[in-house]
């Protein structure tokens, strides 16, 4: 039978550390795991695929996350509603 102690550490094992993305003054977003630049719909893409990660402002250090996470919701809708216009929906 197995211990219940090692289905946590087995859990805790799987889990994959955040990845840690940096925002730069000129709003480009770096990928320290990938060492390359992504976009808000890479982001996105982790959001959706269920992937954590943390965003940094590159300079100053803070945690700009939820600044970044309203920007990506914000542009979805943006872009949802100008990709089918509702004169053009309506039949």
């Amino acid at each position: 039978m197995a211990d219940p102690a090692s289905k946590e550490t087995d859990a805790a094992a799987t889990q994959m550390p955040p990845v840690v993305v940096k925002k730069y003054a000129n709003r480009r977003l770096y990928n320290t795991e990938s060492s390359s630049y992504i976009t808000l719909e890479n982001l996105a893409d982790m959001v959706r695929g269920g992937r954590d990660f943390v965003v940094y402002d590159a300079k100053t250090g803070d945690d700009i996350t939820r600044g970044v996470l309203t920007q990506i919701i914000v542009e979805g809708r943006v872009r949802a509603t100008t990709c089918c216009p509702r004169t053009s929906c309506a039949s």
